[in-house]
């Protein structure tokens, strides 16, 4: 019986141990929202593998859906974002927004989210740890995220913000009071209900 390859670019949130030598990873990816994907023997030192499913890597990935689990057969890290981890506090942001999408997503078509975050790590990427608008890319992008959820409400203020491609001019308009203000409110109290 043969089985369909399907490559695809994807993001690997986290992993777990499975078994003495493999993984069980959780990728995000376009076309198929959040997956889990066993890694046969990549905990082995001889993997060639290895260093290209790291928890936060993005790459390009070769799948065989299996019964339970999708199955990993080859990985090609990218290094498109590798300056989104050039501090500790944008990797504790990267390492957030993981999780938030493990708990509320699930598989199902994702392309507007893998797009949000294709642009806020190019963001992140682009400025400095101490730049104000570190903050306001995560802030923008749990928002985003929310959004495409079905969480945030319809109001003509959110809608200019968490629609089209990023700009500047967004991120700028999410700075100023009392919109910075109203937005951290709002986000808080959708975690909260969540229980996040």
């Amino acid at each position: 019986m043969s089985h369909r390859l399907y490559h695809t670019e994807a993001f690997v949130l986290q992993h777990r141990p499975r078994g003495e030598d493999s993984k069980l990873l959780y990728l995000f990816t376009a076309d198929l929202g959040l997956i889990l994907v066993v890694a046969q023997g990549v905990r082995k030192a001889s993997s060639k593998m290895r260093a290209n499913i790291t928890d936060y890597s993005f790459g390009d990935y070769s799948l065989v859906r299996g019964r339970e689990f999708w199955r990993l057969v080859s990985a090609q890290k990218r290094n498109d974002f590798s300056a989104t981890f050039s501090s500790l506090k944008k990797r504790l942001i990267v390492g957030n927004i993981f999780r938030l999408l493990i708990v509320l997503t699930g598989e199902a078509e994702s392309q507007e989210i893998f797009q949000d975050l294709k642009q806020a790590f190019a963001w992140l990427a682009q400025i400095s740890t101490e730049d104000k608008l570190v903050s306001v890319v995560e802030k923008m992008l749990v928002l985003r995220l929310l959004a495409h959820l079905g969480y945030l409400e319809s109001n003509p203020v959110w809608s200019s913000l968490v629609e089209g491609d990023w700009s500047q001019e967004k991120l700028s308009t999410l700075m100023t009071p009392p919109l910075d203000h109203d937005s951290t409110i709002f986000i808080n109290k959708i975690l909260k209900d969540l229980h996040w």
